[in-house]
């Protein structure tokens, strides 16, 4: 029955953003995520440290996503593209996307062992009712919502 309730308040959430309602400003995403994972104080001062070790890590790699993006935009805009210099880009670009992602990943695991298996559970309910937000536009649109 908790794991249906925590669900519906993600999905009243996700439908409540779509069709706009106000709503006050939200709290900072690590208030958030302390506050539905009840989270102790000690955790979160565990947490803090793992997400700055993961900024830290993503800034330069942001950098050069940054720095690529413009260099595909430059090339795609000459008036003669050089296809296997966009193609390199393309290919750097999906290289460094990937190293987001580990990064991004061992974060997240490094968190996970901070919680109790009741926090992992209702993480996991949170990560699967994520998966149904998107659709939630097209009940709206259809009027079922």
């Amino acid at each position: 029955m908790r794991k249906l309730g925590l669900t519906m308040v993600i999905l009243m959430a996700c439908a409540a953003s779509v069709i706009g309602q106000e709503a006050p400003p939200p709290p900072q995403p690590l208030q958030v995520v302390a506050a539905v994972l009840q989270l102790s104080d000690a955790q979160i001062a565990s947490w803090v440290p793992i997400l700055q070790a993961r900024e830290q890590a993503l800034q330069p790699l942001q950098q050069q996503l940054r720095s690529n993006q413009e260099a595909i935009g430059k090339e795609l805009q000459s008036p003669t593209p050089d296809a296997q210099r966009i193609g390199q880009l393309f290919i750097d670009r999906r290289g460094l996307e990937m190293s987001v992602g580990a990064i991004a990943s061992q974060s997240a695991g490094q968190f996970e062992e901070l919680l109790t298996s009741d926090q992992r559970q209702r993480l996991q309910q949170i990560r699967g009712a994520a998966q149904v937000c998107p659709i939630v536009p097209a009940f709206n649109a259809t009027g079922l919502m």
